[in-house]
């Protein structure tokens, strides 16, 4: 019997959902063909069987949270009696015995399909990912107050850094609010800096408790639920902004030059944002420290440049990667990045396409945009927003003159990138732009 088992997507994945199942139970399946797709916090994707026979069991529904490598089906033989029946055996090829099934008792625990419980069982405080126990102690957070939103409700790495956000407490106090259920960020400190101490939880525990009044919804109003991709897209952007001290540099750039370069192309075409694309690439060459990452410990510059782009789909923001960016033409990274970005709206990711990312540039310029700030895509140090290119007035060595003029911003992580390395930086990628040089 094969273990069909939710897939690890990433490093950072801890837990996903199925979407759908493309089978039902009973149903043939062959190697290599989409047997159920989930939801990341990239995009939708299609995974495939590991092996050919029948699908005797699913054992995760749809929508429904589970850590990664849980088992959600089992495929064999169509006569093959299932592990609860007795008898039950693994191949590593067909019609290969091996030892019953065993399943793992985090995620699903019997041959019954998991389901939602409308009233789950109270969280094990002491139930947190190996990321969750190490944030813990970096923060002094204690983890029986962290309410887990996990499988099980298992502690994960996005519920500690919510419970560490903008709080500061001493350890004892962070201890006795746990204790006495009393919420860290309604109590106000009285230490240094507006530290919260001992006295300042058992000041708060003793206040009468308001009764909370139950707000009246407008009319015509709707409550969206959230889709998983929303879900995970949350807990990403706050993960981000929390723990990266981010910061902005903003350049206008004139345009000018790179128009009448892309004019000049005959042999293929290219869009401005290809020529951005390439221009970032070039300047990371350059500037190897703003390709690199926060390892807690120390920091990683990263060999290959893996270039980020955002991209805009029905159901929320999707960041395919273009590997090894560095060695691509511009010819060559403008076909990479439409086939990317084709199969990005289409919904036919796969996990190596959105995976292993260095640096991101998200561009809003066809939405008409003039600047923003973007929110660092980890595990990158540093994210450029593009604006719109729009003809506007300048003045050139005393003279009126009208340009195409378009603005971008890199956020930067100041743990990695300091100040004056990303205005370095970009005014390197603004005499690209300006000068055609690519």
């Amino acid at each position: 019997m094969y273990e069909v088992k939710m897939p690890q997507m990433g490093q950072s994945v801890e837990e996903a959902s199925i979407v759908m199942w493309f089978k039902k139970e009973g149903d043939p399946v062959n190697a290599g063909e989409p047997l159920f797709s989930i939801q990341t916090d990239k995009a939708e994707v299609e995974c495939e069987s590991p092996a050919s026979g029948i699908l005797r069991k699913i054992l995760l529904e749809p929508d429904v949270m589970v850590p990664v490598l849980t088992v959600v089906a089992l495929i064999g033989e169509a006569d093959e009696p299932l592990p609860d029946e007795g008898g039950g055996r693994r191949a590593e090829g067909k019609g290969t015995p091996g030892p019953s099934v065993s399943l793992p008792t985090s995620g699903v625990t019997s041959l019954q399909p998991v389901v939602p419980q409308p009233h789950p069982p109270s969280p094990n405080p002491k139930a947190a990912s190996p990321r969750a126990k190490a944030l813990a102690a970096e923060r002094g957070v204690d983890l029986g107050g962290v309410t887990g939103t996990g499988a099980g409700g298992r502690i994960m790495a996005d519920d500690v850094l919510a419970a560490a956000v903008d709080v500061k407490a001493s350890p004892t106090a962070r201890r006795l609010a746990a204790n006495m259920g009393v919420n860290l960020a309604s109590v106000e400190g009285t230490g240094i800096a507006g530290k919260i101490m001992k006295a300042d939880v058992t000041a708060a525990a003793s206040q009468p408790k308001a009764t909370p009044i139950a707000p009246t919804p407008s009319p015509g109003g709707r409550r969206v639920p959230l889709s998983n991709m929303r879900r995970i897209i949350a807990k990403r952007m706050c993960e981000s902004k929390f723990a990266a001290p981010h910061y902005y540099v903003t350049v206008e750039i004139d345009m000018a030059a790179a128009k009448a370069f892309r004019a000049s192309l005959k042999a293929f075409s290219a869009s401005f944002n290809d020529l951005v694309l390439f221009a970032t690439v070039k300047t990371l060459r350059e500037f190897p420290n703003v390709n690199a990452k926060w390892l807690g410990d120390a920091i990683e510059e990263v060999a290959d440049i893996n270039l980020g782009v955002a991209v805009a789909v029905p159901t929320g923001l999707i960041v395919p990667v273009l590997k090894q960016a560095q060695n691509l033409s511009l010819e060559g990274l403008a076909s990479a990045c439409k086939a990317l970005i084709e199969k990005a709206r289409n919904g036919k990711l796969l996990p190596d396409d959105y995976i292993g990312n260095t640096f991101t540039v998200s561009n809003l310029g066809p939405f008409g945009v003039d600047d923003f700030t973007a929110i660092i895509n980890q595990p990158d140090s540093a994210i450029l927003a593009v604006g719109a290119m729009k003809d506007r007035v300048v003045a050139i060595d005393g003279g009126i003159h009208i340009r195409p003029i378009m603005k971008i911003t890199m956020s930067s992580d100041h743990r990695v990138v300091d100040g004056a390395v990303a205005a370095q930086f970009m005014k390197r990628l603004k005499e690209i732009l300006e000068t055609a040089d690519f």
